[in-house]
């Protein structure tokens, strides 16, 4: 009877197992593979690291706001300012094939990276493996010699990472571009080059360092049927030595973003995507410190986010949900730059405080709390190009508007067309006359109206705009007969009738500027405020139930609170400089509250 029984047992466990594995397998449709969960690893981690390292990194040059890992790319155009660069500095016989043994790495000590990420409060580092020239920062069999060990550095780079990371207890991943511009098998046939190249390689790099994520990237030239993606993906989950752990991202062909994979991807576009665009589905917003992903020495101070912002942006993230992971762009010779390390630091010891409310934390049943903020300021000319930035503090980057009044003196006595250049609505009134009316989001447009003016007379303007989300431009040009086009100067502009009245334009700007952020754990809500309160803190949002408390991470101790019905009022502690426990934002937890 017992070795019966035992035999049933036996044969009941393999039946379960079977089950369970059945259960487990996926097929290579989307049906499928969307349905696999992301490992809870991931939602956890909220802070990635990103590197953008390769070749790139010798020129190391792009012009101010581009992508400068796409200079190969960009060599391409002979009327742009990458060529004239190259040409200018390196001569237009060198080809971006001889930067690959300039590409030394001498400096490179992995060690010294992994423990910056570490301080910076990362839990997952992402290296680009390969990026769209094709070239290996491993020893990949199917790169030729075009890889890290066998020309330039001469050793495994991606190898090297991945054990300093994991000794530090982070997450390793890689980025991967599916294509490569200038491979030739590439060019000639891409079927084949999905095949016999780019199939093999990434499997290699999977299985060789068996990575926690894969950014896939490059997806765009070809749908997923192309790629064979659905078909690596569940070679991936299923079969590969990192089945359980790994995480992808949403870009395994040109219709895929945001529609098929695993976490989905923002990039230089947080702002919105976790809150509309996907509701219940993870997201990672990348983007660089500065606007570069691969390091470029023609980026100056204004172009790197401080520390306070990049704080700031974390916290607006993970309220919504999302992660985000920073990209640094290393030096040729293997340095990370030391303005990208000090913004790293910076963020580590706040998360040193304030993990709490940011790792493992849930998106709470309200994301912010909102204050409108106004400015009033002369502005000279209205010639703008504010990009991703606030016109000024308290003025968010986002969601503004801005009217500008005053008075236009033209020299000559003639019909004259205004132009306007707008990203998002414009409208302009001269004399009284509506001439531009394009009150509608769009990308950067000109618009013009026209209207005859009198030399010498002065007329009433007034300039309408606002500014919903991403880049922000505002000019205000004219040209007439005797006149080219330009931006009107402060000469012809005065704020009255009178010409003892000042040069230039009134400008009013007021925005909405989302100050406190929510996230959630367990029975606590953490509100975060990324500007001092005050000695209250005012919250419309928790109400309090029974046995609500208030604290502030950094600080000892339990803070008085009040409500008058409509939310809830903190006594904020009273700190000076020296016993502040951080700087930037700061977090009240609150329990007890509904």
């Amino acid at each position: 009877m017992r070795i019966t029984a035992m035999i049933h047992a036996v044969a009941l466990a393999g039946l379960l197992s079977l089950s369970a594995g059945a259960q487990e397998k996926f097929e290579p449709t989307w049906e499928s593979l969307d349905s696999r969960p992301c490992p809870p690893w991931f939602d956890e981690a909220k802070f990635g690291i990103f590197i953008h390292w390769g070749v790139y990194a010798v020129p190391a040059w792009s012009p101010k706001g581009t992508y400068s890992e796409w200079y190969w790319d960009a060599m391409q155009n002979r009327n742009g300012p990458t060529w004239k660069f190259h040409e200018k500095t390196y001569g237009a016989a060198f080809k971006y094939q001889d930067f690959a043994p300039m590409f030394k790495a001498e400096l490179y000590d992995p060690a010294v990276w992994a423990d910056v990420f570490a301080r910076s409060g990362a839990k997952y580092v992402v290296l680009t493996s390969k990026h769209h020239d094709g070239f290996c920062l491993w020893p990949s069999r199917e790169s030729w010699n075009w890889n890290s060990a066998d020309v330039g550095p001469h050793r495994d780079l991606l190898g090297d990472l991945t054990n300093a990371v994991r000794a530090r207890g982070m997450k390793m991943g890689i980025y991967y571009s599916l294509y490569e511009w200038f491979n030739p098998v590439y060019r000639q046939d891409v079927n084949r080059y999905v095949n016999e190249h780019m199939l093999p390689q990434i499997k290699d790099v999977v299985t060789r360092y068996k990575p926690s994520v894969i950014f896939s990237d490059g997806e765009w030239d070809h749908p997923w049927q192309t790629w064979r993606s659905p078909e690596f993906l569940a070679w991936l989950f299923n079969e590969s030595p990192c089945r359980e752990d790994v995480v992808v991202n949403d870009r395994w062909g040109k219709e895929c973003r945001s529609r098929h994979g695993g976490y989905f991807t923002t990039e230089y576009g947080e702002v919105g995507g976790g809150k509309e665009l996907f509701a219940g589905r993870k997201w990672e917003e990348n983007r660089g410190i500065g606007a570069s992903f691969g390091y470029n020495r023609n980026e100056e101070l204004g172009e790197y986010r401080t520390a306070e912002e990049l704080i700031h942006l974390l916290v607006s993230i993970v309220s919504k949900g999302g992660n985000l992971l920073l990209d640094v762009g290393p030096t040729s010779d293997g340095r990370i730059p030391v303005i990208m390390q000090q913004r790293l630091i910076e963020m580590g010891e706040w998360l040193n405080v304030n993990g709490e409310a940011i790792y493992g934390t849930k998106r709470w049943r309200a994301i912010s709390e909102a204050s409108d903020s106004v400015i009033t300021r002369l502005d000279p000319r209205v010639d703008f190009d504010w990009k991703k930035d606030s016109p000024q503090p308290p003025i968010p980057a986002d969601n503004f508007t801005a009217a500008w009044t005053g008075f236009v003196e033209p020299e000559f006595s003639e019909t004259y067309k205004f132009h306007t250049v707008s990203d998002d609505g414009t409208r302009l009134w001269v004399d009284g006359k509506k001439i531009i009316d394009n009150w509608t989001d769009h990308v950067a447009a000109e618009d013009a109206g026209e209207i005859k003016l009198e030399a010498g007379k002065r007329y009433p303007i007034k300039l309408e705009y606002y500014e919903k989300s991403g880049d922000s431009v505002m000019k205000l040009l004219w040209s007439s007969k005797s006149l080219p086009k330009q931006v009107i100067p402060a000469e012809r502009l005065s704020l009255g009738a009178e010409a003892a009245s000042g040069h230039g334009l009134k400008g009013d700007y007021s925005g909405s500027s989302h100050w406190v952020f929510y996230t959630s754990k367990g029975d606590a809500v953490y509100a975060i405020c990324l500007k001092w309160p005050g000695r209250e803190l005012k919250l419309r949002t928790p109400k309090p139930g029974e046995g609500a408390a208030a604290t502030m991470l950094g600080v000892p101790g339990a803070l008085k609170w009040r409500t008058d019905g409509e939310g809830i009022a903190i006594e904020t502690p009273a700190l000076d400089p020296g016993s502040a426990p951080c700087r930037h934002a700061w977090v009240f937890k609150l329990t007890g509250v509904k």
